[in-house]
């Protein structure tokens, strides 16, 4: 060899794939082959080409790594190791640092996020993610280098390395695979998942990662199972994965460096408790295999992970922790549809039960003139149609009084001289209200289609405060008089109900202060569970 000879590789490189980098079978036959971590199809030759590809730059690597009279040094196996110990020193290890520092730091940064998505639904990362194919050429590198490591801290650095760019490598793969909704999206993120773990196996710095990968691996196995239609599969592997993810987080508590992954852990958990809820749902009637109970699923998740418009219910109040309570009650009413549970329902006739989060309004007013003023303190209570995101779209931005129960429109008039005098006791009606809410009992729900709540507790107060404020515009002895109120939600109920054209009343037990807009029936109808 001459002195101005590039220093071979020490290790050849492995057929790859062109799309995400990571290994193809290695025995491979036939003129085409399909990638088993992203999917993508090719031919044999085009992964030849790219291996061509990664061998270039990886001389280029060794090339300004290694002095080139030391070319003969790295081509032998038996080379003094005191030579080879300082061209890994004095020329590998700086070389590799930087890039490590660097593809390390944007690999954790990736996992400070969730690395799942739910069926039906896209997980974009929140800023750039990186190629995959970047990771796997310089785990490469790192590969091609490992002859040259031959004292055990060495060996140990590069073993690092080595797992940290096969996990990132694999990671993006999946963030690209999470962008596309298609239900054949699973199983490459299991087996990447499980690749990714593989590796990071017996790094005892990093058994953080490896437990939490193994646990996102189970999370796509059980989720796959749903889209499969078998329940009982997905429960299964969702039970073995739950404990691996807990795992993580409890090493990552322990572990300074690896801390930035709890986030990121926490919604993987979050999901996989949702995941669980869409195998509940599932699992009731028909076996835990009717298909009618998946497509209504697939229509109730893409409704409740979409923003609504009127900024209601925007994009950054979407997350994984919304969805997981929404699910967690959808699985609840499926239950008592079964007869496994129970709901608030109130007994009253309809074709379609709503759900109604039951807020208590305490508000207080001032009321009377002069020597006569003073102020009084009220509780009523109101009730907002929990399918008020898709109710307020159909209104095409309607005032937040159309999904709720109107109650200062519907006060009591009072007489001038009645209220100069102090005699108010309200100024809201409400009453009848009070009388259906307090009617609802424990009951299961057979017999009729319902519909789950689209909107959280949070979101229906902050649609009452939006609708005291909207109250206080219209109506200015409203404005006037109110001083105080701070609504809460205290309960969940179920109302049988004939939701029809907009304007005619939804459920009419409410009579005249049934909310004018509860959603498009057609909408309504396709959410229903039955």
């Amino acid at each position: 060899m001459t002195p101005t000879s590039p220093p071979p590789l020490l290790e050849a490189v492995a057929l790859r794939c062109r799309s995400c980098g990571a290994p193809l079978p290695a025995d491979s036959t036939g003129d085409v082959i399909r990638c088993v971590h992203c999917g993508t199809s090719q031919r044999i030759v085009d992964a030849r080409a790219f291996v061509d590809q990664i061998s270039l730059q990886i001389n280029s690597f060794l090339r300004n790594a290694i002095p080139l009279n030391s070319g003969a040094l790295v081509g032998g196996s038996a080379v003094d190791p005191v030579a080879r110990h300082n061209l890994f020193v004095q020329g590998i290890r700086p070389a590799l640092d930087s890039e490590y520092r660097e593809m390390k730091f944007r690999c954790f940064d990736l996992l400070s996020h969730g690395q799942m998505a739910l069926p039906f639904t896209v997980a974009g990362m929140s800023g750039p993610t990186g190629d995959p194919k970047q990771a796997f050429v310089f785990q490469a590198k790192v590969r091609a280098v490992t002859s040259l490591a031959v004292d055990t801290d060495s060996q140990e650095y590069l073993a690092d390395i080595d797992a940290i760019a096969t996990a990132y490598g694999h990671l993006l793969t999946n963030a690209g695979l999470l962008l596309n909704p298609g239900p054949d999206r699973y199983p490459f993120l299991a087996r990447n998942c499980r690749g990714a773990s593989d590796v990071l196996k017996s790094r005892a710095r990093l058994q953080a990662l490896y437990e939490r990968l193994l646990g996102l691996s189970g999370l796509a196995e059980g989720t796959d199972a749903l889209m499969r239609n078998d329940a009982r599969q997905a429960r299964d592997a969702l039970k073995e994965a739950m404990p691996h993810l807990l795992n993580s987080r409890q090493i990552a508590l322990q572990n300074f460096d690896q801390s930035v992954l709890i986030g990121g852990i926490d919604e993987d958990l979050s999901l996989a408790r949702a995941t669980m809820s869409l195998a509940d749902i599932l699992s009731t009637g028909a076996g835990g295999r009717d298909a009618r109970v998946l497509g209504t699923l697939e229509v109730f998740l893409r409704t409740i992970t979409s923003p609504a418009p009127g900024g209601y219910v925007s994009a950054s109040s979407i997350n994984v922790g919304r969805t997981e309570n929404l699910l967690s009650l959808a699985a609840q009413m499926r239950k008592a549809q079964a007869g496994q549970g129970s709901v608030k329902v109130v007994r009253t006739p309809g074709n379609l039960a709503l759900p109604y989060w039951v807020v208590e309004v305490p508000y207080s007013f001032q009321t009377g003139a002069l020597w006569k003023a003073r102020g009084v303190e009220v509780t009523d209570m109101m009730l907002v149609a929990a399918t008020f995101p898709i109710a307020l779209n159909s209104a095409a931005g309607a005032d937040p009084s159309s999904s709720v129960t109107d109650v200062f429109a519907a006060r009591e008039q009072t007489t001038w001289r009645a209220r100069v005098a102090g005699r108010e006791t309200a100024i809201s009606g409400g009453g009848i209200v009070q009388q259906v809410a307090s009617g609802a009992a424990d009951l299961p729900l057979p017999g009729i289609p319902a519909v789950p709540p689209l909107s959280t507790q949070a979101e229906a107060t902050d649609l009452v405060q939006s609708y005291l404020t909207w109250s206080k515009r219209r109506d200015t002895e409203i404005e006037q008089k109110l001083r105080l109120s701070l609504p809460r939600v205290v309960d969940l109920v179920y109302i049988p109900s004939s939701p029809g054209a907009p304007g005619y009343p939804a459920t009419p037990c409410l009579g005249s202060l049934s909310p004018r807009f509860v959603g498009d029936p057609a909408a309504l109808t396709a959410l229903a569970f039955a």
